[in-house]
C-alpha cells in the first residue's frame, strides 16, 4: 500500500513566504545602502534630485497679485440712515442682508454686527431691524426690502 502525504495549505504557505524571505535577504548585499542625504555610503555619489521652475514667458507665483500702491483705510461702520436694504440672504440657520449706499458700496451684515452708535439687532425675510442709540437715547430703525422706506420708533 502506498503512502501518501498531505502537506496542509498553511504549511505550504509557510514554506513559500520563509523561501521568498530568505531569497530576499540573500540578495541584500547586492544593493548599496544609501544615507540620508542621497550619497551612497560607498563613496559613489548618486545625482541629486534638483528641480527647477522655468519662468519663460510665465508670472511669478509668489508676485503679489495687488498691482500699485495699496492704502489701508480704517474701517468705517455702516450709517444705517443711508443705506438702503437691497436683500436679504439665507445661508443655514443664518441671515445677512445686503445693504447699499448711495456711492453704490454694498455691505453684507449679520445679526450682532455692529453699525455707526449701534448694532444690528435682527434679520427677517424681508425686514433689518438695527438699534441706535444717541446721547442716552435708543432709537429702533426697520429697513423693508420693497424700497427705501425707513420706519423709526423709540423705545
Amino acid at each position: 500500500m502506498r503512502a501518501s502525504r498531505r502537506v496542509h495549505k498553511k504549511t505550504r504557505k509557510a514554506i513559500w513566504a520563509f523561501t521568498g524571505a530568505a531569497l530576499l535577504l540573500s540578495a541584500l548585499p547586492l544593493f548599496p545602502v544609501l544615507a540620508q542625504d542621497g550619497k551612497m555610503v560607498e563613496g559613489k555619489i548618486i545625482r541629486e534630485k534638483r528641480y527647477y521652475y522655468q519662468a519663460f514667458n510665465r508670472r511669478d507665483p509668489f508676485q503679489s497679485l495687488i498691482v500699485g500702491e495699496y492704502e489701508q483705510s480704517e474701517f468705517e461702520l455702516v450709517d444705517i440712515n443711508a443705506v438702503t436694504l437691497v436683500g436679504v440672504l439665507s445661508g443655514g440657520m443664518e441671515k445677512y442682508a445686503m445693504l447699499e449706499d448711495s456711492n453704490g458700496f454694498a455691505y453684507i451684515l449679520k445679526t450682532g454686527d455692529p453699525i455707526r452708535n449701534g448694532n444690528i439687532v435682527s434679520i427677517g425675510d424681508r425686514t433689518l431691524g438695527a438699534r441706535i442709540s444717541m446721547i442716552g437715547q435708543t432709537t429702533s430703525v426697520t429697513l423693508n426690502i420693497e424700497g427705501s422706506s425707513k420706519s423709526k420708533g423709540e423705545s
